[in-house]
């Protein structure tokens, strides 16, 4: 009877190890040498495509891909003489690597706190003299009429007003409002204007010598443009703080990595020194 029962969990354990080492093949897609690559690999790899011709012919490529890196890689392996140097570059790489996704990690940690506004605003008015613009920057808002719009006289009136209500009632009253922008306390170069809207009419040099300007632009398909120039600052004009605050930042920014990497890494040299894990003989 003992043997029956050791002879059937052998069967049984015979049969399990054969069912696991089934599904371990059914699950790799490739093989190169000792290498295999899996479904679960493949797919971080795929993108997602509605076409299953399209998704056959990169799934394909990749396996090809990946094949002919790992016997290229086998290759390399087996014909060079010296790798020492390579595996040492690996290795170094691999610190670098580590040191570099821990430094992100702490500053990542420290970003919201890394640059105050006094910084920005002492970096703007000690350097304001690089700030000079070479385009053409205005604060301003529009919207753009169908041809068939009807109350034009109580659009152009809730338009021109600076009462939040009525900013609010052309929003959201008016449905005939083919385009539009409304932030006229930002400044933004004139040029994107264009380059984001060619349809835009353009502006005339007499039109851009006067800021509090209203603008009214009837085009050849009949709709209108109702233009408000708030403010205006032309090439050759110191850039306000709002618009290079972004590069600034940066600038700042770079500048505070720097300085706090610096003085972590004394930190670390000292508190090591201390703790007798860093000796120089």
């Amino acid at each position: 009877m003992r043997s029956i029962l050791i002879i059937g969990m052998f069967l049984f354990l015979l049969v399990g190890c054969k069912n696991n080492n089934d599904k371990a093949t059914n699950n790799i897609v490739a093989k190169v040498y000792n290498y295999t690559l899996t479904k679960e690999e493949l797919k971080k790899h795929i993108p997602i495509t509605n076409s299953i011709v399209d998704s056959l012919k990169v799934t394909q490529q990749y396996i090809e891909a990946w094949a002919k890196q790992k016997l290229l890689y086998q290759n390399a392996l087996i014909n060079l003489d010296n790798t020492e140097e390579l595996d040492q570059m690996v290795a170094d790489y691999k610190q670098d690597l580590y040191v570099s996704y821990y430094k992100n990690a702490l500053v990542n940690q420290k970003l919201d706190t890394m640059v105050v506004q006094q910084e920005i605003d002492t970096f703007y008015v000690r350097n304001k003299a690089n700030f000079r613009l070479n385009e053409t920057l205005i604060q301003f808002k529009y919207i753009h009429l169908e041809p068939d719009t009807r109350k034009k006289y109580a659009l152009k009136k809730l338009f021109l007003s600076q009462d939040p209500l009525d900013k609010n009632e052309l929003l959201n009253e008016y449905d005939v409002l083919e385009d539009y922008y409304l932030n006229d306390s930002t400044w933004v170069s004139l040029k994107s204007v264009y380059d984001e809207r060619p349809e835009f009419p353009l502006l005339t040099e007499y039109q851009l010598t006067k800021e509090d300007r209203f603008i009214e632009v009837s085009l050849a398909d009949k709709s209108i443009y109702y233009i408000y120039l708030n403010k205006i600052l032309k090439d050759g004009e110191i850039a306000p703080l709002e618009y290079v605050k972004p590069t600034i930042k940066n600038i700042v920014l770079h500048k505070n990595k720097l300085k706090f990497f610096n003085q972590m890494e004394q930190i670390l040299i000292e508190d090591a020194v201390k703790q007798k894990k860093y000796e120089v003989y």
